[in-house]
């Protein structure tokens, strides 16, 4: 943390080594939070979150302190925590500034007493200031309580950034090395507690400004009121212009503070869900300027070719020209010799006309008939090349779904909506409080993932355009495989091992089917697809811990058993699952066992129905 331009990003490039954008004007560089990895040994892994500065240049206070609120909430809402903060400050700054003491006051209000234990302040930008006077500023940071002085009586610590890869990292190793995590006083605030973002102790602080700021203008508004009075009586249209003009900027200025205060107004599922609308939002404005940008393209592109097309026009008519006065300057006999070469031709035209004729209707039937084929085809898959299987089942949160190409059943709930434009619901996965991942027919996937924050993370970082497979479980647990290789899971050891070792194949092999469950229990299969055919036999890893009894004694019964459609276990429950496999004759079977007997009979009609 700490104001713009005091080096948040730099510290975190020397540190991870990551590509992280730096700012190099006074506007802000990072206007979100942002997360980076740094490997600080073969077994431990540090992950740095950049904030924004309460001196954004393009967001106000109360839009910074609402995603950073929001990102510390949902993360201690998901059971991760912090092991420290790192603030940082430029010792260039002659002076302690407003911006930076409210900064300062925001800073402690966020963490709090407690939290002051594992914060470093951090001074930085030594290189472009004078030894003897570094050392009086940072004394007067130490010495002044308003400043240093109370969070290092606190327990905070103070350390010097020389711009080196060395320092950044030594400064993190010392808050990573410690197993205490702190929790931070607005995620208790906010989670704990549930309390309105302006009912926080930094909401209250961010407030207090903004209730100021609107009194002023308030004030300001009365005398331009009053002056406008005056020139309206003395006929001044110019003076009357101007202090309407004023006028109405303090009233939009009052308005805008309203604006503000009742924005923080929101506990955390509405700062959640506020997030989540606008980073939809700027995604959408991201494809829409993608997309005017290749018409742009499109329509140079376009306007080139016709040039090229006009030009060889041009100098096509001069050719046809030329052979035109060739051919009147020819001899009588030659014109005789041609006009009999053409009868002959007209002759020849006619037949090749006769059997070009036949050709096209014989070509014509087997256009309708490949086109009769294509459309039936087109019922049951997507015209998208596929790698996945045509059937989908997943069981969670007290929610049973199947689907395959003829219907889609789920037990309770109206979400994921059966169809999204022209596109059917082709697969769905359900984990805990309410998180869904759905897979529709070309492709396209939705999901609902607030508890799921790195796989949240890993779909913002990757896109899912080429989007392939993804299954969530309990807790966190999840996998996701791309069209190009690349895949994450959040998984157990052994688990993981498997995931790794089924990737790193040289076969082709993919995961087909996968399947979490109660007590990291889970249940794999991989294989080999070409659309929606699976072909040659799969195979599949089992880790089911006593659990789910009777797949346990089928699979053992059927072994080696080959799970090439779809697999779910519940993991709220150690016995209930669905199971669709192919068994010995080639036929595709269902196998369950369902506690509650409306879903039992809901998965019935629905198989009854896909083998109609």
């Amino acid at each position: 943390m700490g104001v713009t331009g005091s080096g948040k990003s730099s510290f975190i490039s020397l540190c991870s080594g990551e590509s992280v954008q730096i700012g190099h004007t006074l506007d802000a560089c990072t206007a979100k939070v942002d997360v980076y990895t740094y490997q600080a040994s073969p077994d431990r892994t540090v992950y740095l979150i950049d904030t924004p500065g309460f001196d954004d240049t393009s967001k106000n206070d109360t839009e910074i302190l609402s995603e950073i609120a929001t990102w510390l909430g949902a993360s201690y809402r998901s059971k991760i925590r912090l092991h420290g903060i790192i603030y940082l400050h430029r010792i260039t700054d002659v002076r302690m500034q407003g911006s930076a003491r409210r900064n300062i006051q925001t800073f402690r209000d966020l963490c709090g007493e407690d939290a002051l234990k594992k914060v470093i302040l951090v001074t930085t930008m030594w290189d472009k200031i004078q030894s003897n006077e570094g050392d009086m500023r940072e004394r007067q940071l130490k010495d002044t309580r308003d400043f240093w002085g109370w969070m290092l009586s606190k327990g905070s610590t103070c350390h010097r950034h020389d711009n080196t890869e060395t320092t950044a990292r030594d400064i993190v190793h010392q808050l990573a090395k410690h197993g205490n995590p702190i929790v931070t006083d607005i995620q208790r605030q906010l989670v704990d507690q549930n309390l309105d973002l302006d009912q926080t102790a930094a909401g209250k602080g961010i407030q207090s400004e903004m209730l100021k700021e609107r009194e002023k203008w308030m004030k300001e508004q009365k005398k331009f009121e009053k002056e406008l009075r005056d020139a309206m009586r003395q006929q001044d249209r110019e003076k009357e212009e101007i202090m309407r003009e004023e006028r109405d900027m303090s009233a939009e200025m009052i308005r805008k503070a309203n604006r503000d205060m009742e924005a923080m107004r929101l506990n955390m599922e509405e700062l959640v869900a506020q997030r989540e609308e606008r980073e939809a939002l700027l995604e959408q404005r991201m494809e829409e300027r993608l997309e005017k940008k290749m018409q742009k393209k499109q329509a140079a592109h376009d306007k080139e070719i016709r040039r090229i097309e006009k030009e060889k026009e041009t100098e096509m008519k001069k050719i046809r020209e030329q052979e035109r006065q060739v051919q009147r300057d020819r001899k009588k006999l030659e014109e005789k010799k041609k006009a009999e070469q053409e009868r002959r031709a007209e002759q020849e035209r006619k037949a090749e006309q006769g059997r070009r004729t036949e050709q096209e209707r014989k070509s014509e039937q087997q256009r309708k008939a490949k086109a009769t084929q294509a459309n039936r085809q087109s019922q049951s898959s997507s015209s998208k090349a596929q790698s996945w299987s045509p059937y989908s089942v997943t069981m969670g949160n007290q929610i049973c779904a199947v689907s395959g190409p003829k219907s889609y059943k789920l037990s309770m709930g109206n979400w994921p909506k059966i169809q999204e434009g022209s596109e059917w619901l082709g697969a769905v996965s359900f984990g805990t409080s309410g998180a869904w991942i759905a897979r529709y027919g070309g492709g396209t996937w939705k999901y609902s993932l607030a508890n799921y924050p790195y796989l949240a993370g890993k779909l913002a970082l990757r896109g899912v355009k080429d989007l392939e497979f993804c299954v969530l479980g309990p807790g966190q647990s999840f996998y996701a495989r791309w069209a190009n290789g690349a895949w994450n899971s959040w998984a157990g050891d052994e688990a993981n091992a498997y995931l790794s070792e089924i990737a790193s194949r040289s076969d082709g092999a993919k995961i087909l089917a996968m399947a979490f469950g109660y007590d990291s229990t889970y249940v794999v299969s991989f294989g080999w697809a070409t659309g929606s055919t699976i072909s040659v036999r799969c195979g599949n890893q089992r880790a089911l811990k006593g659990y789910y009894q009777d797949l346990y004694q089928f699979a053992e019964a059927s072994n080696p058993l080959d799970i090439v459609q779809a697999i779910a276990l519940d993991p709220e429950s150690t016995t209930d699952y669905i199971l669709i496999y192919k068994s010995g004759d080639g036929m595709r079977r269902i196998r369950w066992v369902c506690s509650d007997p409306d879903r039992s009979q809901l998965i019935s009609d629905w198989w009854d129905k896909e083998c109609a």
